[in-house]
């Protein structure tokens, strides 16, 4: 927000046909991850939910994120899966170094070893 604000202070002009705003004042869209998934392992799922929420929730906030909700979808069409995961950061390539964060790393392998049909997608909002 900070880049769009400085935005607004630009003096206007009347002839902006050519104009673009300095490079420093283009502002990053926001994304979502999407996180879908089966849990095949219970069991095993535990040290993913609830095990690691407090390195999950550190490295998201970590890279700017937040969970934005957490659950099983209602499916309206299609087939859907056992949980949904939306977690909004401040931009894709903050998504994206989430997902490979080392500090995620051990947590992550736990989600991916104990669910099946999994689906990690990203969507620019905006």
């Amino acid at each position: 927000m900070v880049a769009a604000r400085r935005l607004r202070s630009l003096p206007l002009r009347s002839d902006t046909r050519d104009w673009a705003p300095p490079v420093d004042y283009v502002v990053a869209m926001a994304a979502m991850l999407l996180v879908t998934y089966n849990v095949s392992d219970p069991e095993g799922f535990a040290g993913y939910n609830p095990g690691s929420l407090p390195v999950i929730g550190a490295t998201v906030k970590k890279h700017g994120g937040s969970i934005t909700f957490a659950g099983k979808p209602e499916v309206v069409r299609g087939e859907g899966t056992q949980a949904s995961v939306g977690i909004t950061f401040p931009d894709a390539a903050a998504a994206k170094a989430w997902l490979d964060d080392p500090d995620y790393a051990e947590a992550k392998a736990i989600r991916i070893a104990t669910t099946d049909t999994i689906t990690e997608s990203i969507v620019e909002l905006g």
